[in-house]
C-alpha cells in the first residue's frame, strides 16, 4: 500500500482517498436501491405527516452513509495501517456509528422497492425455495436469533484483536477487507436487535434486550481495559508494516486506541441498554410486560413447558373417584 505523506493537517483529509470496489457493490448496490425505492414512494405519497416520516428515515439514512463513506472510502483505512488508535477509530465507525443510523433508517420496505421488479421477483422465488426446507428455516431461525448477533459482535470484536489475527489480517489489503466487513456486518445485525422495533422483531421483551446490550458493552469495555493496562504493545504488525510512517510508540498507541474503545465503543451500548431498561420498567408499571415472569420463563422454560396443561388437569380432577 503506498500512503501519501501529509504535508499538513489538511493533508490527512484530502490525500488518500480511495475507491473500494467490494464496498460499493456489497453495500453502495443496496443503498442505491433504497434511495431509488425511497424517491419513489415520495413521488406517490401525499401525506404530509407519512411524507414527514419519509423524510426523517431518508435523515437516518444519509448520516449512515455519511459514516460508511468515512469507513470505506476515506483516508481513515489507509491510516489504520499505521497507526492503532486510528485503527479503533476505523473499527468504531463501522460496528457503532453507522449502523444504528442504517437500522433507524428502516431500509427494507424502499430497498425492495428500489430493486427492478424482475431481478425482485427472482430473489422472492429464490427465499421462497430455500424457505420451504426445514433444515434451512431451522439453521435460518437459529443464526438470526439475538443471542447469535451477540456472539457475532463479540467474535469480531475478540478475534480481529488478538495479536496474532490482528497481525495476520495486516499483510494484505484482502484480509483486511474481510476484517472490515465482519466488522460493519456484525454491527449491524447486533444494532438491529438493540433497537429495532419493526414487525420483523420475534424478541421484543426489554430486559432480554438490554441482557444482549450489556453483554457487549461489557465485552468492549474488557477489552479496552486489557488493551490500556497492558505492559506492552500486543501487535508489532504496526512496526513492521508501515513504522516508517509513525510519530509515537507502539505502546502509547495502544493505550490511546483503549480509551477510544472505552468511552466511544462500551459508552453508547451502555446508554443504549439504559434506554431499552427504562422502556422495559415503564412496560411494566403499565402491565404490559412482568420483569420476573421474564426471568422465571427463561430461567425455567423446560419446567414450564413439561407442566400439565389446563386440560389434562381436569380430566384428573374429574376422574379421580370420591
Amino acid at each position: 500500500m503506498v500512503i501519501v505523506k501529509a504535508g499538513s493537517v489538511l493533508g490527512y483529509v484530502v490525500d488518500n482517498w480511495h475507491v473500494d470496489w467490494y464496498a460499493v457493490i456489497l453495500c453502495g448496490l443496496p443503498i442505491a436501491a433504497y434511495w431509488r425505492g425511497h424517491i419513489r414512494r415520495m413521488r406517490t405519497q401525499m401525506s404530509p405527516e407519512i411524507r414527514a416520516g419519509y423524510e426523517r428515515r431518508a435523515l437516518a439514512m444519509l448520516i449512515a452513509n455519511v459514516f460508511m463513506v468515512v469507513g470505506f472510502f476515506s483516508p481513515i483505512p489507509t491510516w489504520a495501517m499505521v497507526y492503532q488508535w486510528v485503527h479503533m477509530i476505523w473499527h468504531l465507525d463501522l460496528m457503532v456509528f453507522a449502523p444504528p443510523f442504517l437500522i433507524i433508517s428502516d431500509p427494507w420496505a424502499e430497498m425492495a422497492e428500489g430493486v427492478p421488479a424482475p431481478l425482485m421477483e427472482r430473489m422472492r422465488r429464490g427465499y421462497r425455495g430455500l424457505a420451504s426446507h426445514d433444515r434451512v428455516a431451522r439453521f435460518a431461525r437459529v443464526v438470526s436469533s439475538p443471542w447469535a448477533a451477540v456472539i457475532a459482535f463479540d467474535s469480531a470484536m475478540w478475534i480481529w484483536h488478538v495479536p496474532g489475527p490482528f497481525d495476520w489480517a495486516m499483510q494484505s489489503s484482502g484480509r483486511m477487507e474481510l476484517m472490515m466487513f465482519s466488522f460493519f456486518f456484525a454491527g449491524v445485525f447486533m444494532w438491529y436487535v438493540a433497537i429495532d422495533q419493526g414487525r420483523r422483531r420475534y424478541h421484543e421483551n426489554g430486559i432480554l434486550r438490554f441482557a444482549h446490550i450489556a453483554s457487549v458493552s461489557m465485552s468492549c469495555m474488557l477489552l479496552a481495559i486489557l488493551l490500556g493496562l497492558s505492559s506492552g504493545a500486543w501487535y508489532s504488525a504496526f512496526d513492521w508494516a508501515m513504522g516508517t510512517y509513525r510519530t509515537m510508540s507502539l505502546l502509547a498507541d495502544q493505550q490511546i486506541a483503549a480509551g477510544i474503545l472505552w468511552v466511544f465503543g462500551a459508552v453508547p451500548w451502555f446508554i443504549a441498554g439504559i434506554y431499552v431498561l427504562r422502556d422495559a420498567l415503564t412496560d411494566e408499571e403499565r402491565g404490559e410486560n412482568n420483569i420476573t415472569d421474564t426471568f422465571r420463563s427463561f430461567v425455567l422454560r423446560r419446567v414450564r413447558v413439561a407442566r400439565p396443561t389446563p386440560s389434562v388437569a381436569n380430566y384428573d380432577n374429574n376422574s379421580r373417584p370420591v
